[in-house]
């Protein structure tokens, strides 16, 4: 029945340790003066989810035409101490750098590559193959992978190919 809860600096993860995860935990929560056993204790379950895990979706795509096919590049984001304006790269915050890249027609996912790099050269030959010409804008859906939970945030849309 609170209006208001202060967080001053008390709050704390629920967990820290990946095998907790899809596990179900319980609560009791309520004011700090009661006992746990109190009647104004609130009691809950919730299942451990790495909700919080999940990589952002990468940011600010761009395709430029080459010899070898069409280069796109994109910004990754973190999760982990990424608020300085003085960094010159934001930290990883994964165990390692890796994206799923998908090209798309419309709504259908005609390719996807998995790469270690915010960048990905799709090949003339593969896209002559998947749209008969070459394209002005492509399709275009980008996730990081994350070693616990798997696929990040996706970004998808179409860029203009420069």
């Amino acid at each position: 029945g609170s209006r208001v809860v202060v967080l001053d600096g008390a709050a704390v993860a629920l967990t820290t340790n990946l095998a907790d995860l899809g596990r179900t935990r319980r609560y009791r929560v309520g004011p700090a003066r009661d006992d746990v056993g109190d009647a104004t204790m609130v009691e809950f379950s919730v299942p451990i989810a790495g909700d919080a895990l999940v990589p952002f979706s990468p940011v600010r795509p761009k395709a430029m035409r080459a010899e070898a096919g069409i280069i796109v590049n994109w910004i990754r984001r973190t999760r982990i101490d990424g608020d300085s304006w003085d960094l010159v790269d934001v930290p990883l915050g994964e165990e390692g750098e890796r994206y799923e890249v998908g090209i798309l027609d419309g709504g259908t996912v005609l390719r996807t590559e998995i790469v270690n790099a915010p960048e990905w050269t799709y090949p003339a030959a593969q896209e002559l193959t998947d749209f008969g010409s070459e394209q002005r804008e492509i399709g275009l859906s980008l996730r990081q992978l994350s070693a616990a939970v798997g696929h990040g945030r996706e970004w998808r849309g179409r860029i203009s190919v420069r």
